[in-house]
């Protein structure tokens, strides 16, 4: 990047698009085809008339259509300020990463746990709360008590619950159920913040013992419910809600806390867990919730990631897995929270769409959750079938 323009944009090549970013400005542009057309040209310094006649000739279109499509694209760029720092030749595509990155150092990583590379300590105040708690917490428990990085204590004070981290009050809550979802989200944003992370997919993440499929998706999107079906059928479950990958060798990292089952999955679960109507009720946001406690996996261990898949569940629709291009896939994994470390930087844009561009994407719309567990398990199924360990996964 030219040091007297800073502010330039820079573009990195997707197969089929191209994806923008304006240092300083944390947002990235994702463009198809025709807009890549359109953009390549007008950074090249080809006047309006000459892109819309060149794109007409690409994509087989009308002059008028080419005219139109090509202005309202150079009027939208404009008004993101994109344009007003381009001079012909001024793009620079970043088409590869550097092969090799320096590391960024690892925190070294009453019960001990760990989650990934963080190994933390627990005390508990009363036995209700470690009775409560701990089990929710019980597939983390580790032997290895040397040196945890932190510790975590839960206490009672008066009619509250308090959470504190290394002796400071960090949170006081009114019922343990409160305190309970947020310490769950504290743990593994704190074992989250360890590691040197490229990105943090809002996802559940299952894994077949020599890949992963990441199956990123909002609340409401039946991602929680999917992988627990697929957890029941052999596959090892990696985590959900917050799944990082790794910026030195792209691949995620499992932070696998309880499945929180919420009360519309009960009923469709049922076949696959028959006794979760005996499970304990907790209260996560307002709403009652069941947790699956899955089985331990080695916490030290990284998976490459095979495909994504975009979980869709559209009550009485069919079952459809439908392969997405690049650019669409980055629009979705933006539209389901993914967050980029920020500020957003070229080198490490650079290594994700790079990354991105290299793993096939789907839409997975169902309605028939055996129907969407079956289309999962075609694209990664390298084991033979299994559900040892799962068949008493249940939070007592």
């Amino acid at each position: 990047m030219d040091a007297s323009n800073p502010s330039q944009p820079v573009a990195f090549p997707l197969a089929d698009g191209l994806v923008l970013m304006r240092p300083g400005i944390n947002r990235l542009f994702v463009l198809n085809a025709t807009a890549r057309s359109i953009w390549t040209d007008y950074a090249s310094g080809l006047p309006p008339a000459a892109i819309a006649a060149r794109l007409a000739q690409r994509f087989d279109i009308a002059m008028d259509q080419a005219d139109r499509d090509a202005a309202a694209a150079l009027a939208d760029w404009e008004r993101e300020g994109l344009l007003g720092f381009l001079q012909p030749s001024d793009i620079r595509l970043d088409a590869t990463p550097p092969t090799a990155l320096p590391e960024l150092e690892l925190s070294v990583a009453e019960c001990i746990y760990q989650l990934a590379s963080t190994t933390f300590r627990i005390r508990y105040g009363e036995p209700v709360l470690y009775q409560r708690l701990h089990l929710l917490l019980q597939h983390w428990t580790t032997r290895d008590a040397a040196s945890p990085q932190t510790t975590f204590e839960v206490c009672r004070m008066g009619m509250d619950y308090e959470w504190r981290q290394d002796d400071r009050a960090s949170l006081v809550c009114a019922t343990l159920d409160e305190l309970i979802q947020h310490a769950l989200h504290r743990i593994v944003e704190y074992a989250c913040r360890q590691i040197p992370w490229l990105a943090v997919f809002h996802a559940a993440a299952i894994g077949d013992g020599a890949s992963c499929v990441v199956l990123p998706g909002l609340s409401g999107s039946g991602k929680t419910t999917l992988a627990a079906a697929l957890a029941w059928t052999g596959f090892k479950y990696l985590g959900d809600e917050t799944i990082p990958l790794r910026r030195d060798n792209g691949e995620i990292v499992p932070l696998p806390g309880p499945l929180c089952l919420k009360s519309g999955g009960w009923p469709v679960l049922a076949a696959y867990y028959p006794t979760l109507d005996t499970w304990p009720i907790y209260h996560r946001w307002g709403q009652p919730v069941r947790y699956l406690i899955p089985p331990s996996i080695d916490p030290d261990r990284s998976w490459s990631v095979r495909c994504l898949v975009f979980p869709r569940y559209v009550p009485g629709g069919a079952t459809t897995l439908q392969p997405i291009a690049a650019t669409m896939a980055l629009q979705y994994l933006m539209a389901a929270d993914t967050l980029l470390p920020q500020p957003l930087m070229p080198i490490e844009v650079s290594i994700f769409v790079a990354w991105l561009g290299e793993r096939p994407a789907y839409i997975l719309t169902y309605d028939d959750l055996a129907e969407a567990t079956a289309a999962v398990r075609k694209l990664l199924l390298n084991e033979p079938f299994s559900r040892s360990g799962w068949e008493n996964c249940y939070d007592p």
